[in-house]
């Protein structure tokens, strides 16, 4: 079954920031690499859908259909996940997630999402020597002030 008879739908590496999909019925679709961010997914039916390595930070999931979804590498980040339906542990784990991501009650967050901490590193800063710089001076005019007299236009007489 093809996209025009209502099967999976190839949505791989598409560009779906902020996008209206609510009800929308994705089942088995690939959204893989998929930019989801900010979108909403409200009543989605995501069930079977490839998701790995999308980005769903952001992203509405109210009532979304999780059903044998693959969340291999997905960015769940400060996804509200609490009302999703059909979520596992299982998925959550090879999802990445972090203390933001609001989960239902009946899961729990998967250890890596809170082992993993970012740290600080200090880039080194490079200072470039300051060189002396020599201004360019405007070349120097002989002054033919002594030779013409700009009152009259012609050569001053001189005593």
């Amino acid at each position: 079954m093809g996209p025009m008879n209502g099967g999976p739908i190839n949505l791989s590496s598409a560009r779906l920031r902020r996008a209206s999909l609510r009800f929308a019925t994705l089942s088995g679709a690939n959204l893989e690499s998929a930019d989801l961010s900010g979108a909403d997914l409200t009543d989605a039916r995501l069930d079977g859908a490839n998701l790995a390595n999308a980005d769903l930070s952001g992203a509405v999931l109210d009532h979304a259909d999780f059903t044998r979804v693959k969340l291999a590498g997905a960015n769940l980040c400060g996804v509200n996940l609490s009302k999703a339906r059909n979520l596992t542990e299982a998925q959550l784990a090879d999802g990445v997630g972090d203390a933001s991501t609001l989960l239902p009650p009946h899961l729990r967050a998967p250890e890596s999402w809170t082992a993993t901490t970012l740290e600080f590193v200090p880039q080194p800063v490079i200072v470039e020597e300051t060189r002396a710089v020599t201004p360019i001076a405007p070349p120097t005019r002989k002054s033919t002030a002594s030779k013409v007299s700009w009152l009259v236009g012609g050569p001053l007489q001189t005593a």
